[in-house]
């Protein structure tokens, strides 16, 4: 190669590098459930994303074990009902036990400690923290609902290990 091809060839391979660079944002806007800003697509309805549907089902962990267990169609279509028409309640939950912790930080942090401010901060959290425990469990009941007892069972035996592996409380 004498210089021209040398010099030649670094001047496409940098106009190479900065088209690719000009494209990346395009690309990114343009990539399945991202929105033009490149930030992530929310659910119309509540203007809200809580991981997928379902709330922290889904963080932790729940699609990989439905993944897991070879659902029908059908299946999925009823288990993405049940984790939609409760998307809305999640986020409302996890609303609520943002609100109560920041009024208990804000009475924690108050010049004079008010024993029924403070009180009244904790059952607030409390209450919300039980709510979102009891959809938690209302959900995976209506999805365990949805599966066949193969599935139920597979299901146990996946978190059966998980259960073994942590050390006793006391």
């Amino acid at each position: 190669m004498n210089l021209t091809q040398v010099t030649r060839a670094r001047s496409l391979s940098a106009l190479a590098m900065v088209a690719a660079l000009a494209a990346a944002p395009l690309a990114a806007s343009a990539a399945p459930g991202m929105q033009a800003d490149g930030g992530p697509r929310f659910h119309q309805k509540g203007g809200h994303d809580s991981g997928r549907h379902g709330g922290d089902f889904a963080r932790h962990g729940g699609d990989r074990g439905m993944r897991a267990l070879d659902l029908s169609q059908d299946q999925k279509d009823q288990i993405f009902k049940i984790r939609h028409d409760q998307e809305q309640a999640f986020y409302d939950g996890q609303k609520a036990v943002r609100a109560a912790r920041q009024s208990l930080r804000d009475v924690s942090r108050a010049d004079t400690f008010d024993e029924a401010k403070a009180r009244q901060a904790a059952d607030a959290l409390g209450q919300a923290q039980s709510q979102m425990a009891l959809l938690r469990v209302q959900t995976q009941s209506q999805i365990r609902a949805v599966l066949t007892p193969e599935q139920r069972q597979k299901l146990a035996d996946m978190h059966a290990p998980k259960k073994a592996e942590k050390p006793a409380r006391s």
